[in-house]
This record gives C-alpha cells, structure tokens and sequence, in this order.
C-alpha cells in the first residue's frame, strides 16, 4: 500500500489524499539548522531549517490563547501547518476552519489566511517553501514593542507578506 498523507486544500476546502512525497535532494551547504527562537503576535517559532540555500523553512509553532497570525496573505510562500497539540482557528480565504491535533493543513500561496488559538496554547510544526519565512519571523521578532504599522509593512513588503484583517477571531 503506498504511503499516503491527508491534507486539506485552502482553496476548495476538499480533502487531498497524496499517495507519495517527492524526494528531496539533500540541501547545499549554507542551509541553518539554529534552532533559533523569533517571537511576535503571541507566537513563538523555534526555527528548525532556515536560512537562503535551505530549500524550504520548518519552524515549531507556540501560539499562545487566543493569539496568532492576523489574517494575511503570502504571495509567494506555500504552507504546510502540522498540529500537534490544542485547538486553532484558521481563516482560509473567506472560510474558518477549526484544526486541531493531528490535522494538517495546506495553503497555497496567494490565499488569504490567519489563525488563533481556541482554549488554551496550542503548537504546530509550520513548512513553508520556498524558504524565506524563518527570516520573516526573525525580522519581526527585531522589531521594537510595541510594533509601529510602518514598520510592520515594511518587513512584510521584503518578504512577501501582506496584512488584510487582523487576528481571527471566534
């Protein structure tokens, strides 16, 4: 039987059942694997692989209740986000879903999206491809508190980010 994985597409809102994953080359030298903390908008983002000759960015997710990500779009960026513990609220296009431990959840870059926790911290593993979103966090983990608008679009210009609604709310 192959080896298969569930994911749930942003856009349709469908299940996706892929009966394999690509193999992956090993990356180049240059690639960061830091461990590295970056904290901002009550998350906090332990980067595992990183850095601009890594081919894709994988970060352990801390959200803290009713905290997250405002509703953003990445226009370049395709995600996965693996939950692993609690509840989240994501917002997908105009559609909120409630993920919890074990689901997984696919957007494809140019969707609208954002997430809260429900109920309590909730941690998920987040891969974004192509890497560049460990450098994101840590630009804004950089800047001062509290965060001036400006400054906060101005990170999300470099890195192909733009905010368009605040944090999901139930």
């Amino acid at each position: 039987m192959p080896f298969e994985r569930l994911w749930r597409a942003s856009i349709l809102g469908d299940y996706i059942i892929m009966d394999t994953m690509p193999h992956l080359a090993a990356p180049s030298s240059g690639v960061l694997f830091s461990n590295a903390i970056a904290r901002f908008s009550g998350i906090e983002a332990e980067i595992l692989l990183g850095g601009e000759a890594a081919p894709f960015t994988v970060m352990a997710m801390t959200v803290q209740q009713e905290q997250g990500a405002p509703a953003h779009i990445s226009f370049e960026e395709d995600k996965v986000f693996c939950v692993s513990e609690g509840r989240l609220l994501f917002l997908i296009d105009e559609q909120k879903v409630e993920v919890r431990a074990g689901d997984r959840l696919f957007v494809a870059k140019g969707a609208t999206h954002g997430f809260s926790a429900l109920g309590g911290v909730a941690r998920m593993m987040l891969v974004s491809t192509p890497a560049r979103h460990d450098r994101f966090f840590q630009a804004m983990d950089a800047l001062p508190v509290p965060h001036d608008l400006k400054d906060v679009q101005a990170v999300c210009e470099r890195f192909g980010q733009a905010i368009v609604g605040p944090v999901v709310a139930v």
